[in-house]
């Protein structure tokens, strides 16, 4: 009889709280829900990576590899290599720029799409657009970076930007904003892949997570920050619409220099090379 009587208020309350979540609160349960499979996947990540690292330096160790004597590098030096790096500083001014653009257009997009009428149900269609065009970009990235180089496809990355930026500001209703979500998911999964894979060529060695968090501040941290601060103060001043303009009209211009700067070098993004640090005294 107790336990009949749990279990009713057990389902009384299970009941009531779902009649609490509607909207966001049901989004953002979902999400908690889903968190929790993905965690335990990073957890078992985790593991699987300390049983390679311990593998690895017990193959090293008796084989007395040189590598194993070598220190990493200090993270001063690794930033001093990165800065006398031409190649190194043009690709994460890169993907500053992207991370610049990405700020202002994904904090005012779904501004403009209700601008124009759009609802929730325009939103997600949207974004579900989005991550069905990303989802195959990050399969073919790899065979796309070694033919065109990590220059030329973070340069189709910010003349993606151009074109989102028009496309946004001349869309009249929700549907209109679809093929700027297309770009958004194909150009994304390019961008990412290549710009970690890149980073990650590049670190001196014991710099890896250096690199890739440094790649991180570049692009969200420092790039999608003060982009979102400027597309607030120009979407206050002038509207959404003109924002979205002058956005797309400063994208144009900087990938026209950078692209005149390109067809002048000799060498390209294709191998890229580890960074050369000096070895302490």
């Amino acid at each position: 009889k107790q336990s009949a009587s749990t279990a009713e208020y057990f389902s009384k309350n299970m009941l009531s709280l779902w009649d609490h979540l509607r909207g966001y609160k049901l989004l953002f349960a979902i999400h908690a829900l889903l968190a929790i499979p993905t965690w335990l996947c990073l957890k078992e990540f985790h593991r699987m990576d300390e049983k390679k690292t311990v593998a690895v330096k017990r193959r090293r160790k008796a084989t007395n590899a040189k590598e194993e004597l070598k220190d990493p590098p200090h993270i001063l030096e690794g930033l001093r290599a990165l800065l006398t790096s031409p190649d190194a500083m043009l690709f994460f001014f890169l993907v500053f720029i992207v991370g610049l653009s990405s700020g202002c257009i994904e904090n005012f997009a779904y501004v403009r799409i209700r601008e124009v009428g759009g609802s929730g149900k325009e939103m997600g269609i949207s974004r579900l657009i989005s991550s069905m065009a990303g989802a195959p970009m990050f399969y073919f990235s790899g065979p796309l970076t070694e033919k065109l180089g990590a220059d030329r496809v973070l340069v189709l990355s910010i003349v993606s930007y151009v074109l989102r930026f028009f496309i946004y500001a001349a869309m009249k209703a929700p549907y209109h904003g679809l093929p700027a979500e297309a770009l958004r998911g194909l150009t994304f999964g390019a961008f990412w892949s290549t710009g970690t894979v890149y980073a990650h060529r590049i670190a001196p060695h014991g710099m890896h997570a250096t690199m890739l968090i440094f790649l991180n501040a570049m692009y969200g941290g420092l790039g999608q920050s003060l982009g979102a601060l400027i597309g607030g103060k120009l979407q206050q001043k002038f509207g959404t619409v003109s924002a979205f303009v002058y956005s797309g009209i400063f994208d144009l211009c900087f990938v026209s220099l950078v692209v005149a700067y390109l067809s002048c070098r000799t060498t390209g993004f294709r191998n890229p090379q580890v960074l050369h640090v000096e070895s302490r005294k």
